[in-house]
């Protein structure tokens, strides 16, 4: 097929080919940015789940028990934290929503 017209010539196969590579490296250094991002945050949540087991800061269990349940706004996070909570003395809410869920669907039948 060497007589298929090229499109662009040799100076823009190279400039294209220079743009993919570069590209790529951007795409590789925002992958490890993301990853150093997680691990930070993954030691950062260790570190305070060690305070709240240990009780290393006054006041730290009773302000997680409060606000985290309004800080989740998911579901499937509330179900997760909930036993956490519920130790630190808590209420996740989870209970009342499922009761009015229930109501609901009662009255709907």
């Amino acid at each position: 097929m060497s007589n298929d017209i090229e499109l662009l010539s040799n100076d823009e196969l190279r400039e294209q080919q220079i743009i993919n590579d570069l590209q790529l490296k951007i795409n590789k250094q925002k992958e490890k940015v993301s990853k150093k991002i997680t691990r930070q945050k993954i030691l950062l949540g260790a570190f305070f789940v060690d305070a709240l087991e240990n009780n290393r800061v006054d006041g730290l269990r009773d302000y997680t028990a409060k606000n985290l349940p309004l800080y989740l706004t998911k579901d499937i996070d509330k179900n997760l934290l909930q036993g956490l909570v519920e130790n630190l003395g808590g209420n996740m809410g989870l209970e009342k929503e499922k009761k009015n869920d229930n109501d609901e669907r009662n009255n709907i039948i």
